[in-house]
């Protein structure tokens, strides 16, 4: 077989990413859990600068896994916390630490790990783990960012409510110290579709969907 020229490789490439579909949204109310915490009275003043953040919703192949949408929310976040007064922070973990913190920053002199959990609740058990490691690691705060309403095909998931409710009952059975979960933060907020100013739901998905196939859905 003929093998593809350099030029019909990039051609293939840029359909490839012209495939894409993206479509704005933005992220508000963001709330804490135990906002008297210590974490939570050093960060209420950041978070409070941040109305809104926005952020995109990318839909690679509407028929692939039933139309997979990616957000390019981590970064925008981030961006977000550095425009109301963060700054850049590195954060080095030890070699037998295997994830890497999706990102830091520092706020007033206090280095802050995040973990952002868009999709997945089963996991925020092992973010609380994380947020641990993170802590005995340089980190003076860590954070759990969870959106309040995940939608997927057959409605939505309460991924903050659901994190809220293991983060209580860890302090309630001792999983982990009140002074190690007092420096963690979980942080919830609202995600809405941009366009048309809904709270994002089944129906906003299906309709994002149903847009990246040109009309149709899988």
């Amino acid at each position: 077989m003929e093998r593809a020229s350099h030029g019909e490789e990039m051609a293939g490439q840029h359909e490839s990413k012209a495939a894409m579909t993206s479509f704005p949204a933005h992220a508000s109310g963001f709330e804490f859990c135990l906002p008297d915490s210590e974490a939570g009275r050093h960060l209420t003043p950041l978070f409070s600068k941040m109305n809104r953040v926005d952020f995109q919703f990318h839909v690679a192949d509407p028929t692939v896994n039933q139309g997979q949408m990616t957000a390019d929310f981590d970064d925008a976040l981030k961006r977000s916390l550095l425009a109301a007064g963060a700054d850049h922070c590195h954060l080095p973990l030890p070699r037998e630490i295997p994830q890497e913190l999706d990102f830091a920053f520092s706020y007033n002199g206090k280095a802050v790990a995040v973990e952002i959990e868009k999709a997945n609740r089963e996991k925020i058990l092992r973010d609380l783990l994380k947020s641990h490691m993170y802590l005995r690691s340089g980190a003076d705060f860590a954070l759990i960012v969870l959106p309040r309403n995940y939608p997927h095909t057959h409605g939505i998931w309460y991924l903050f409510a659901f994190g809220a409710a293991r983060y209580q009952e860890c302090l309630k059975y001792g999983l982990g110290s009140p002074e190690s979960l007092g420096r963690g933060l979980l942080v919830g907020y609202t995600q809405y579709d941009a366009e048309t100013g809904e709270k994002l739901s089944a129906a906003t998905r299906q309709r994002m969907r149903k847009l990246a196939g040109g009309g149709r859905t899988a």
